[in-house]
């Protein structure tokens, strides 16, 4: 090839990769260029997620309890603020908002990297002042933040709950959460969360280096959460939770005398605590819905919106005053368990023992003189004496009907000595227990809150399965009595006969009491309780409708059923409840009820329970009070039960005032 030829193939090849590079060099510029800018131009855009309000909390009757409005809010941003301005930030935004720097310090610190978190609700004049000196306070925006009001105050907020930052189990459970943006804790705050919560929306805007913002871009507005429509009555509400606090004030008077007088020789007083806790709660028996809960102490879940104070939560825990004494306090039901004690022996003809002093087997009678002496030994130990709580009185000779009417507890104690000694090893000894269970002792109520406690219905299996456990393990708790770990079975008849009156390791919560009372009174359907009705969206629409769940059907003969409710008006016509029922109305022929003095241990005093239904002709209502070491059931109990049940019957309201001390 000569010289001429190769320069031009040079010159070709050259001429050639130009092009190509000048092509290359049009499409990166021209026809990419859009594109690349694009992508420029996005480096600088940041999303940000904005919460919703949560919905809605009424009553049964549409009375707006809780809600959510728009507030101005100081947010900080730490994807706006460069590590070198955060001390510069932090003590501007200390100064101009009058809170401890340490406190926004822990804040960012707990918020973690590129994170956002509300540092305080202002007015609207501060809001604007901080608008206009954003320049100084960067990393920092006013946004509008659904904030929620809490109308009732404190009232219902175990019902209701309160708001929280999710825990870790709550974000290994639900990982969508937003760790900085609060949920609900405890009632229906916490239990229909989901519903509450609504869609949260988002704002995108573009930020430049120095972190300020830009140009706002685009905004999708968040959706308000559904509204709840609780079972509650609000106005019953207020007159349970204005009994509890009568009651506790009454229960403090009476120990305040008792504290003055003289004590006669042998007699020892009792622990006279300061009487602090208390609970109601007013069920429907036809359907489970709960028309009033209440638990005292209490709490405002207005404290908890923007967070709470750690002084305030730790004396908020001191005094248990989270826990739902209804749902999750577990007592002996004492008394008031007579009447599935009443139930059993009328419905399985439990037959008495036999050769036992006072006790007439053919017209099933028995001599209440205060003492029940079995000489003889029925287990494994000493004879025993068993003595009620009217000793030394006497009743004397009483059938079931009168027992109930009066509460006689060796009426009792020898129905649960008749299955000891007729049925005791066989299939038919758990007979009380049988009949306790299937009226929702020993299980979860299934209601629609948090706390829902088991309780306890102790057995044969039951100790067996304690004792095991404390010869296995000598780090376990001690449930028994450790002279009891030699016998055979450290279940005994006395157990038994304790069980029948509500005592020994029999444990319940008050709205176990009330579901089982309800099944009683409404002839043998358990209904789970519930404390939510429906659900509807911001606009009206159903969501959803709770739907009234028999958790089983009992078989029980009308004749009981009957019986039961006739003796229960008699408890508060002549009964143990009569002094607190003396004034009722001029419906007090269609009311009943059950008093009970549950006994602890030797340094606390005695619980005071009461039971009440209404009305005994076509049963609605059942009510139910414990004052936790409040003492007598009938006669601090009793009346505050009255109190509601006047209420409930259209009746004049009367003060809560001393009843008859009676167990």
């Amino acid at each position: 090839m000569k010289g001429s030829q190769r320069i031009v193939l040079v010159a070709a090849i050259f001429a050639l990769l130009f092009g190509f590079l000048g092509i290359r060099l049009w499409f990166m510029q021209v026809a990419e260029g859009v594109a690349a800018a694009e992508i420029v131009y996005n480096e600088g855009l940041v999303s940000v997620v904005t919460p919703a309000p949560r919905g809605d909390i009424r009553d049964r009757n549409g009375q707006l309890l809780v809600t959510s409005r728009v507030v101005p809010m100081v947010v900080m941003d730490r994807k706006l603020l460069q590590s070198s301005q955060k001390d510069e930030a932090i003590a501007r935004l200390s100064a101009r908002l009058e809170v401890p720097a340490g406190w926004i310090e822990a804040l960012y610190d707990e918020a973690g990297v590129n994170q956002r978190f509300p540092l305080a609700v202002v007015d609207t004049t501060t809001a604007y002042q901080l608008e206009e000196q954003l320049r100084s306070f960067p990393g920092v925006v006013i946004e509008n933040f659904p904030e929620r009001i809490y109308l009732a105050g404190g009232s219902l907020s175990h019902v209701i709950g309160h708001l929280g930052f999710p825990s870790a189990d709550d974000l290994q459970q639900r990982p969508q959460l937003d760790p900085n943006i609060r949920i609900g804790k405890l009632g229906v705050e916490g239990f229909y969360d989901q519903w509450l919560q609504g869609t949260p929306g988002e704002r995108v805007y573009r930020v430049n280096q120095a972190g300020r913002i830009t140009e706002e871009r685009t905004e999708i507005p968040p959706q308000s959460g559904a509204t709840l429509y609780l079972t509650i009555d609000e106005e019953l509400q207020r007159v349970v939770e204005d009994a509890l606090l009568e009651g506790i004030e009454l229960s403090n008077l009476i120990k305040d005398e008792e504290r003055e007088q003289p004590l006669e020789e042998g007699e020892t007083r009792a622990a006279l605590n300061p009487t602090e806790r208390a609970a109601g709660v007013v069920m429907d028996i036809t359907n489970g819905e709960v028309l009033a809960l209440a638990s005292y102490p209490d709490f405002d879940p207005q404290e908890f919106v923007w967070g709470i104070d750690r002084a305030d939560f730790a004396r908020l825990s001191d005094q248990k005053a989270f826990l739902n004494l209804v749902v999750g306090g577990l007592y002996p039901p004492a008394s008031t368990f007579k009447a599935i004690t009443y139930a059993a022996a009328l419905t399985y003809d439990i037959p008495f023992a036999e050769a036992i002093e006072g006790v007439d087997l053919v017209n099933r009678r028995i001599n209440c003189d205060g003492e029940l002496v079995l000489p003889e030994i029925i287990d494994e130990g000493s004879p025993q004496v068993f003595r009620d709580w009217y000793y030394p009185a006497e009743l004397g000779w009483l059938d079931i009907h009168e027992a109930f009417e009066h509460s006689c507890n060796i009426f009792f104690y020898n129905v649960a000595l008749g299955v000891w000694r007729n049925w005791g090893n066989t299939s038919r000894e758990d007979v009380l227990q049988d009949m306790a269970r299937s009226l929702g002792y020993g299980a979860f109520t299934g209601v629609d809150l948090s706390g829902d406690q088991a309780g306890i219905v102790p057995d044969r299996e039951l100790f067996e399965e304690w004792k095991r456990i404390q010869l296995e393990d000598p780090a376990a708790p001690v449930r028994l009595d450790p002279a009891r770990l030699s016998l055979a079975s450290p279940w005994l008849g006395g157990d038994l006969m304790n069980l029948a009156i509500g005592q020994g390791d029999m444990l319940a919560s008050p709205l176990q009491v009330a579901v089982s009372y309800g099944a009683l009174a409404n002839g043998g359907t358990v209904w789970t309780p519930r404390v939510v009705s429906q659900v509807r969206s911001p606009d009206g629409e159903l969501l959803w409708a709770a739907i009234p769940e028999a958790k089983s059907q009992i078989d029980l003969p009308d004749w009981v059923v009957d019986s039961l409710l006739s003796d229960m008006n008699l408890v508060v016509a002549s009964g143990t409840a009569r002094r607190a029922f003396s004034d009722f109305g001029s419906s007090a022929s269609l009311v009943g009820g059950k008093t009970g003095t549950g006994q602890s241990s030797a340094n606390r005093d005695s619980h005071a329970w009461f039971v009440g239904v209404a009305p005994i002709n076509n049963p609605k209502w059942v009510v139910v009070v414990l004052v936790d070491q409040g003492g007598s059931g009938g006669r601090v109990a009793a009346p505050m039960g009255r109190y509601i049940m006047q209420y409930l019957m259209g009746e004049e309201l009367d003060p809560i005032e001393a009843g008859e001390e009676t167990n």
